[in-house]
């Protein structure tokens, strides 16, 4: 992979696309310091201080856009938000051409012969069925000679036909997106002429280029919110937690957990001989241990449950998909059937970051993809269990309490929802870390669904009923994951000292997690969301394991878990990163004591940890 090409690429494309965003915004009046006033007049919108008149539909695309923006965030904010909105559409778009995934067989970003036109844009005849395009207006474009309008029509249009199979970064409730797609799409220079500079190969080899790219994207941010030694907010946390984890530790961390259950529920299983990062028991059947009493047995594959907690792109979901097609494979399943079944039943995500969260529905959907050419088109309609972590401030805005008695919530449902509201106030900094009740909030999400089909909101109601009850089902979506359990938790957890963190975020770690406190990444180690005998597997910095401060979390570890694996790592464990500051251990831990012989892999010295860790298992 040509990882060279993938930074340069990014680079750029941020740059880019806050500079072209920047402009589209100010062309309609939108500023870092004011927003000028708007009215429609006639068949046009009209905006103060702005020469030229605008069609009429932009006013409402406008004003959508301001009210959910600009009442309480920052320009630059926006500004980013936008910018990666539309780089994860560019980047998703083009893994989809070269893999040619779309339906209508055109690329939608080049043309394989090199030639100046998108091949979608010299076949619209052939694509205006499903694409919806109002032909219309492609004519009336195509006469003025208006090519790039043209164009920048059709692209949006093929990000509006994508919703439906990738409903988290092309879903049309931010259809306003549409007035801020760059201008200079088709010049030498533009984002989508630069793209090609990534060879197709990187494209075509795994969706983990999804993941580098950003990165990538990320390490301008991330660099400047260190130089800054600010506290980190819900706005700078994203950039500066993100690290694309190694494949190598990846497998890993799957195969010591996902593939272990498996392997002790079916210990003739083929899948042994696949898992070449697998580390057995040892002693295993040592008569002063008790493992076979917390052993995996007669295990439904269907019913393995395995959660990430900060999925990132989907990196570790990607590989734990393959693991499982392989299971489903070995129990005789309809290979077509698999992709679907995984995708219901075993793998959730979460992420405080609303473009991982997006890219790891992505990662999954192109993974199921590629084992059945129907699925996106297919009547199952499944989608991936990946959910961004937000929080209750638009709720709290927007008076949610006497918003639900208007709507004749139940009284379970307004208890819930107040719970919910609570709970999640500093939900986009404190994350997967939150302690949820196991309530029924299945029966919210189940009232409000049918509130959404049968009730229709007065004016004063409007804003709540298509904002705010949105925002409720997602709270109650994850107060359900998070009040779940779970045989795998598996995840690369943030590695951020909580003393960089805001008061509230600080507060709460003293009172939820006060023996892992100082830093995100040991807290996610007292999480509660593994079942008993279940496997928690994780990378982090190796200093738990050593400084005075995690004393009290090292003695509980004893007296509660089991290490079964550990590689000690040490520095260098990612490439991206020099010096020796980042340190790491990785290790699969079980949540029972069954007096077992944990295996240790000493690694810090090791220049190539992978080929030495491979020689060492292989003895």
């Amino acid at each position: 992979m040509n990882k060279k090409a993938l930074l340069e690429y990014a680079l750029f494309a941020r740059k880019e696309l806050e500079t072209q965003i920047t402009l589209s915004l100010n062309e309609i009046g939108i500023y870092d310091n004011k927003i000028a006033r708007a009215n429609i007049v006639g068949e046009y919108t009209i905006i103060e201080g702005i020469q030229q008149s605008f069609p009429k539909r932009l006013y409402g695309l406008r004003e959508r856009m301001i009210d959910s923006h600009f009442k309480d965030e920052k320009f630059s904010s926006v500004v980013e938000e936008f910018a990666y909105t539309w780089f994860n559409r560019i980047i998703a778009i083009r893994f989809m051409e070269v893999h040619d995934y779309f339906p209508h067989g055109f690329r939608v970003l080049t043309s394989r012969d090199g030639s100046y036109e998108p091949e979608i844009l010299k076949n619209i005849p052939y694509v205006k069925d499903e694409l919806h395009l109002d032909m219309s207006i492609c004519k009336t474009l195509q006469e003025q000679d208006k090519t790039k309008d043209l164009y920048r029509y059709v692209l949006f249009q093929q990000c509006k036909a994508l919703e439906k199979i990738i409903p988290m970064m092309f879903g049309d409730q931010e259809d306003y997106l549409e007035l801020l797609l760059p201008k200079n799409l088709l010049s030498q220079d533009s984002i989508i002429r630069k793209i090609t500079d990534i060879p197709d190969e990187d494209f075509l080899n795994d969706v983990e280029v999804v993941g580098w790219l950003y990165q990538f994207y990320n390490s301008v941010k991330k660099d400047e919110v260190f130089a800054s030694k600010e506290t980190i907010t819900k706005d700078t946390l994203p950039a500066v937690t993100q690290l694309f984890t190694p494949d190598w530790i990846v497998r890993f961390m799957c195969e010591n957990s996902i593939g272990r259950a498996w392997l002790e529920s079916n210990p003739n299983s083929p899948l042994r001989n696949e898992m070449k990062y697998y580390v057995p028991y040892p002693n295993e059947y040592d008569k002063n241990s008790n493992l076979d009493s917390v052993k995996y047995k007669s295990l439904n594959v269907e019913e393995l449950k395995i959660i990430e907690p900060c999925c990132g792109s989907g990196h570790i979901l990607v590989y734990a998909f393959d693991l499982l097609y392989k299971m489903y494979v070995e129990k005789g399943y309809n290979s077509k059937d698999i992709p679907g079944l995984i995708l219901k039943n075993n793998l959730v995500g979460l992420d405080v970051d609303k473009r991982a969260a997006q890219l790891a529905q992505f990662s999954l959907l192109m993974k199921a993809r590629s084992i059945d050419n129907r699925f996106f088109y297919s009547d199952r309609e499944v989608v991936p269990h990946i959910f961004e972590i937000t929080d209750s401030s638009g709720l709290i805005e927007d008076d949610y309490l006497n918003n639900l008695k208007s709507f004749k919530f139940s009284e379970e449902s307004l208890q819930m929802a107040e719970y919910l509201v609570t709970s999640f106030q500093n939900g986009k900094t404190i994350g997967s870390l939150l302690k949820i009740k196991k309530l029924n909030y299945l029966h919210l999400i189940s009232e409000i669904n049918e509130k959404e089909n049968n009730e229709i909101p007065n004016v004063l109601q409007q804003h709540f009923w298509n904002y705010g009850l949105v925002d409720l089902k997602n709270l109650a979506i994850i107060g359900d994951i998070l009040s779940s359990k779970y045989d795998v938790m598996i995840t690369n957890p943030p590695y951020i000292g909580i003393a960089t963190m805001e008061k509230p975020v600080k507060d709460y770690a003293l009172k939820n997690y006060p023996d892992s406190k100082t830093d995100m990444f040991a807290m996610f180690m007292e999480t509660d969301l593994v079942k008993k005998n279940g496997f928690l597997a994780m990378i982090n910095m190796h200093s738990w394991m050593f400084l005075s401060s995690f004393e009290k979390l090292r003695k509980n570890i004893l007296n509660l878990k089991e290490i079964v694996v550990m590689a000690h790592l040490g520095a260098h464990a990612f490439e991206t990163i020099g010096g020796e500051v980042v340190q790491t251990t990785t290790f699969v831990m079980r949540n029972c004591i069954y007096k077992g012989e944990g295996i240790y892999f000493r690694l810090v010295d090791s220049l190539d940890k992978e080929k030495d860790f491979l020689e060492a298992v292989s003895q």
